[in-house]
């Protein structure tokens, strides 16, 4: 259908048999409508500037979708940083001239407009209609595979993404309460925590929990309770020393899991875990169950194929076919097992293997707190360990499960590895540090 031929929206009226079901409960045990999260928003936004962008840094959940949804109200578009240095702060306000910042950290000396709960006042005025074809936000990719680029999103997309994904997981009727350790400004904690709690009837927690101790914590106080996460975050849960509260389900993203992995995190939250496939582009657009099957199963309408020697995804809230960094096999259903990026398949005296999946199996091994593989100039392969371990014991570990022309030549005891919140490697700190360490 064309832009121009779509009604708006009110969002009173789309959410309205939801209204005033439970949106999100505060740390303090307060509960928050719809109804109530579309008046606070409503208010906010008549006190937001005049401006075109706006940067948003809030860090409480319930802040964030405030202040998001009050620029939409606004005409206003998000912008979500991939990170929150001064640089990466002075670059969007120099490339977006016509923005603000906007958080809730008092904290901050910059000029940024700091939110509150007394901002919220409640406000039954009449809503502003949305076309749900005009760009809301701009995300940008991570910048673990070099140059973060921006994403344009609109709200037909983020909702029509939504719904794939709760259709995927059965959880359009669900009464789960979902806890998440991925920051707001990431696609995957913008689209799991704001639009799939929006158009379902979840409930989100405010917080934003850490440490496994502050997990657990957590899920003691909610009877039935999905965490959303990345596999570095449910690894580090599983060094809890105690018996792990209940969860429902677990959804995963960012990096792939191994199948030990997945296995050993399901065996002890005594859950389901999902992974999902997807990326600042596309949002997600896939899952599999890790510990039972290596296939990916597309959302409804979705289509993965192959033109030539690259690969394409659309259908669904994908408009337009997205060309993909990555190969596959495809069979004949549609399922599909991810087989590497194109700049990570690797080949070394006639051998191919995944820099992904040796990054996998460098991480399991005992003692090895994270570790990376890189390309030498040599054209052989060296690695980032964090660990305590000696060097002859990982060499030894590593040519039981990978073939020795892929072992290491050079490793490198490093204190951590440079990640961003989800836990993807930045790309460009790990090519300094392999000039830094390589050229010593």
């Amino acid at each position: 259908m064309h832009p121009n031929s779509t009604p708006f929206i009110s969002l009173p009226q789309l959410l309205k048999a939801n209204l005033h079901r439970p949106f999100c409960i505060t740390q303090q045990g307060r509960v928050i409508t719809r109804a109530t999260l579309l008046s606070d928003a409503l208010t906010l936004s008549k006190k937001l500037p005049s401006k075109k962008y706006v940067i948003n840094l809030c860090q409480q959940r319930y802040f964030f979708i405030v202040s998001y949804l009050a620029a939409v109200f606004k005409g206003q578009i998000t912008l979500l940083p991939p990170n929150k240095t001064t640089g990466t702060l002075n670059q969007l306000l120099t490339h977006y001239p016509d923005s603000y910042c906007l958080s809730d950290d008092k904290t901050i000396k910059s000029p940024t407009i700091i939110i509150d709960w007394a901002d919220f006042e409640g406000d039954d005025d009449d809503y502003p209609l949305i076309n749900p074809f005009q760009i809301i936000s701009i995300l940008f990719t991570s910048g673990s595979t070099g140059t973060p680029k921006a994403q344009p999103k609109t709200w037909r997309e983020l909702q029509q993404a939504a719904l794939l994904a709760l259709q995927q997981f059965n959880l359009q009727k669900s009464t789960l309460t979902l806890v998440s350790t991925i920051p707001m400004q990431h696609m995957y904690g913008l689209e799991s925590c704001l639009f799939w709690v929006l158009f379902s009837t979840l409930t989100l927690h405010n917080s934003h929990p850490f440490y496994p101790q502050d997990i657990q914590l957590l899920l003691k106080t909610l009877p039935e309770a999905m965490l959303v996460s990345t596999p570095r975050h449910l690894k580090t849960c599983l060094s809890f020393q105690g018996k792990p509260y209940p969860v429902q389900k677990i959804l995963s993203s960012t990096a792939p899991l191994s199948l030990s992995l997945a296995t050993e995190i399901e065996r002890y939250f005594n859950a389901p875990l999902f992974e999902i496939y997807g990326s600042t582009e596309t949002s997600s657009f896939a899952s599999r169950r890790t510990a039972i099957t290596k296939k990916w199963t597309l959302y409804q309408d979705i289509e993965l194929y192959q033109q030539h020697s690259h690969f394409f995804v659309k259908g669904g809230h994908i408009f337009k076919p997205v060309p993909l960094d990555d190969y596959f096999s495809i069979n004949q259903k549609g399922y599909f097992e991810h087989l590497g990026r194109s700049d990570d398949l690797i080949k070394i005296a006639g051998k191919r293997a995944s820099l992904t999946e040796l990054n996998q199996l460098l991480t399991q091994l005992p003692n090895i707190e994270d570790g990376v593989f890189f390309k030498l100039k040599n054209e052989r392969l060296g690695a980032f360990v964090v660990s305590n371990a000696l060097k002859k014991h990982i060499l030894v570990d590593l040519k039981h499960s990978i073939d020795a022309v892929f072992l290491p030549r050079s490793l490198y005891y490093i204190d951590k590895l440079p990640r961003n919140d989800t836990g993807k490697l930045i790309q460009s700190e790990l090519n300094r540090l392999i000039h830094e360490r390589t050229d010593a």
